[in-house]
């Protein structure tokens, strides 16, 4: 009987039960892509990390994640669970804050662990280069699929595909009354996201429910078996660079620093930071970051 040692973590939040689920394996050498299949299958988080020894020249450790369904290339609040639990480890020694190269199926990207204003680990992960892409997806097709009229699809934001690791869908919505009343039609965005190459419909406005906060966002992911994420860091990194891209948001001293709130209209709220480096309408580099909290720490047995 095999023993593999686990966290479940709640990332984007210090308070347990909030934030975005994820399980980490800080030690998976030796398995098999089909053993941690069926690991993530068991944990039944949106993803699962699982953190390995690298032979990639100038990584630090290698990460696979995984839904409960199939592998992914990235994820971003996995990444953070899985940077916070090596910190709480003490895997590169107590020293904080430090920068740490993960190789990953997008390439190598940097996380630096540091510790927050309260004194928690918390972690800022690098995202793949920006990319971008029109779309041909009406504002009508939009608010069909979301369960919506077509005048909650704010007229004055960009629709559109962004990249920083995974394809997605942006959707800007007219206020914050809409995104409780979204009906999704998760089938037809599922069908969706798998014709258009995308990873999740990520709907997002400028109106919030925090004050301090830049952005709302509600994100739909069920192309890969996730109906609804509550913080989704490859996405929301992605939304930052979008929205430069397109001058909704303009640097100032060449970044733009964004505080995203997320996973309020599931009980789960969540707090992102995304950081976008670049020139106007011209993002180069996008951070994501934020704490997590363990909940659950043990050993699972196969």
């Amino acid at each position: 009987m095999r023993e593999v040692r686990i966290y479940q973590m709640d990332a984007f939040t210090h308070i347990p039960f909030g934030g975005n689920p994820a399980g980490v394996v800080p030690e998976a050498d030796g398995l098999t892509a089909e053993e941690m299949q069926k690991i993530a299958r068991e944990m039944n988080c949106s993803e699962t990390a699982f953190v390995m020894k690298s032979d990639k020249p100038g990584a630090d450790l290698r990460v696979r994640f995984f839904t409960p369904t199939e592998e992914i290339d990235l994820c971003g609040h996995a990444t953070i669970s899985t940077f916070v639990v090596l910190g709480m480890e003490e895997r590169f020694g107590s020293k904080l804050p430090q920068t740490v190269v993960q190789e990953t199926n997008v390439g190598l990207l940097p996380v630096t662990i540091s510790r927050d204003g309260e004194g928690r680990i918390q972690a800022f992960m690098t995202q793949a280069s920006p990319a971008f892409k029109p779309c041909e997806v009406s504002r009508a097709d939009a608010a069909n699929l979301l369960g919506l009229q077509e005048q909650d699809i704010d007229p004055n934001l960009p629709i559109g595909l962004a990249y920083t690791g995974l394809w997605d869908l942006f959707v800007p919505i007219n206020g914050l009354e809409p995104f409780a009343r979204m009906q999704p039609d998760l089938a037809g965005i599922s069908a969706l996201n798998k014709t258009m190459g995308v990873a999740s419909t990520h709907c997002y406005s400028l109106s919030t429910a925090t004050p301090q906060a830049h952005l709302h966002t509600r994100d739909f992911s069920p192309a890969v078996g996730i109906p609804e994420d509550p913080a989704t860091g490859t996405a929301n990194g992605a939304l930052g660079a979008f929205l430069l891209h397109h001058g909704v948001f303009v640097p100032e001293r060449e970044n733009v620093r964004l505080l995203v709130e997320q996973g309020f209209e599931i009980d789960r709220p969540s707090y992102l930071h995304v950081v976008v480096d670049g020139e106007p309408r011209s993002p180069r580099t996008v951070r994501v970051g934020g704490t997590a909290v363990a909940v659950l720490q043990g050993v699972m047995r196969f």
